[in-house]
């Protein structure tokens, strides 16, 4: 089922199942292991009714939510292995605040429109709901490899925007969030070799225990604000007794601006 769709989408049908089938290399595996790990702890204490979920690849991360009704969307209806509807992240086919989360794999690294994006996942969110952002970090190994590699056919995952964490931040603030937490993972090597990420991967407990700012990826969890309201004052009118002169009436008010019933059915008795 197509609900909306775009003239320019955000990457093509073959980037997106080139992705899909990368994450299935021995680095991609260990990319998702990383991802999902982060995911997880972002979504754990999260509640709500309804969570969506915005990605570049045919992956499913909100599994282990507790939220009751999780769906995808698929921004390519030719994609492979495609059973979510069909729907343009620059454009989603849903009423506002009516999402109590978002959840964003790497959809801004892959849109055409990451601005355009960012504001629509904030509109169906309601207020005081959650976004969570994976993203690829550029200020990593990863980020080196993809600023010599982009551009060059087959090389998903490189040929993405790479936005920092802090940018994407920057960007949430605008639009009235508080980012509560900023996780980073991934500090192997960016060479799809097993024995490369054996042996490179005593260093990601200790790195993901002091969180530096060098993995390859980052998850941003952030909550939407809610506008706190004014209390708006009503000014009483000064009541003035039928019968009575103004400096009277003064006098039986006690000067406050209003007339104590009791006090002005006795003088008029």
């Amino acid at each position: 089922m197509r609900l909306a769709s775009s003239p320019q989408p955000p990457a093509s049908t073959a980037s997106y199942q080139a992705l899909t089938a990368w994450y299935e290399t021995p680095l991609g595996q260990h990319l998702l292991r990383e991802e999902q790990r982060l995911v997880d702890q972002a979504l754990e204490r999260r509640f709500g009714y309804q969570l969506l979920q915005l990605g570049c690849a045919d992956l499913i991360l909100h599994g282990a939510s507790q939220i009751g009704h999780k769906f995808s969307f698929c921004a390519h209806p030719d994609a492979t292995h495609c059973h979510n509807a069909v729907a343009c992240g620059e454009a989603i086919p849903l009423a506002n605040t009516s999402v109590d989360l978002v959840l964003l794999h790497h959809a801004l690294d892959y849109s055409s429109e990451p601005h355009q994006l960012l504001r629509e996942a904030s509109r169906v969110l309601i207020a005081g709901g959650h976004m969570v952002i994976v993203g690829f970090n550029p200020l990593s190994t990863w980020g080196v490899r993809n600023r010599l590699q982009r551009g060059r056919s087959g090389n998903s995952p490189w040929e993405s925007a790479r936005l920092s964490a802090l940018r994407v931040s920057d960007w949430l603030k605008l639009l009235d969030f508080q980012v509560d937490s900023v996780h980073y993972g991934v500090y192997v090597l960016p060479l799809n070799m097993e024995r490369v990420i054996r042996w490179n991967h005593w260093v990601e407990p200790l790195a993901s225990r002091l969180n530096w700012p060098t993995g390859a990826t980052y998850v941003i969890s952030a909550r939407k604000q809610v506008a706190p309201l004014t209390p708006v004052q009503f000014k009483w009118p000064r009541l003035v007794p039928l019968g009575l002169s103004g400096r009277e009436a003064t006098r039986v008010s006690g000067g406050c601006g209003r007339t104590p019933y009791r006090k002005w059915r006795n003088h008029a008795d």
